[in-house]
């Protein structure tokens, strides 16, 4: 029995098995160290930003808000929000807006195209940036950064 557990012992050591090998001597490969996913380090989300998010009063959005047409200073364009949360477009006739919703610092604005081939509905969803009782500044979540569109309150 006693050959049989030597030649056992003797077997394991051949085969490579580090009984007994101090901890300073087992060799550590570096190429299995994990390394951090820095793929979206810094990204951060303004619903979920609490220093991003911009608190809203809603019945200051409730009106009509305005800017210039681009190329056409003296003509103005926009849109009217209701108490009912219903949307008007204002100067623009093939672009109909038909309700809208806010979502903490978020303006949701459902429209739809008429005289065109393409007549489906659309969800324009803005990040407000400024609100006072005379101007609206909004981020449009498709657009470039640093990117806005200003309005002011037309009465």
């Amino acid at each position: 029995m006693q050959k049989g557990l030597l030649f056992f012992i003797l077997l394991l050591v051949a085969c490579g098995t580090k009984q007994g090998v101090p901890e300073e001597e087992v060799v550590h490969d570096s190429s299995l160290v994990g390394i951090a996913d820095s793929s979206n380090a810094g990204v951060t989300d303004s619903i979920t930003a609490v220093t991003d998010t911009l608190y809203v009063d809603t019945a200051k959005l409730i009106g009509k808000w305005i800017q210039p047409v681009a190329g056409l200073d003296k003509e103005m364009q926009g849109f009217q929000l209701r108490k009912n949360g219903t949307a008007r477009s204002i100067n623009m006739y093939t672009l109909v807006y038909d309700k809208w919703q806010l979502t903490h610092d978020s303006l949701l604005l459902w429209s739809h195209s008429e005289g065109t081939k393409d007549s489906s509905f659309v969800i324009d969803t803005t990040i407000i940036k400024e609100l006072s009782d005379t101007s609206l500044v909004l981020f449009p979540v498709k657009a470039a950064e640093g990117y806005t569109e200003k309005y002011i309150r037309r009465n």
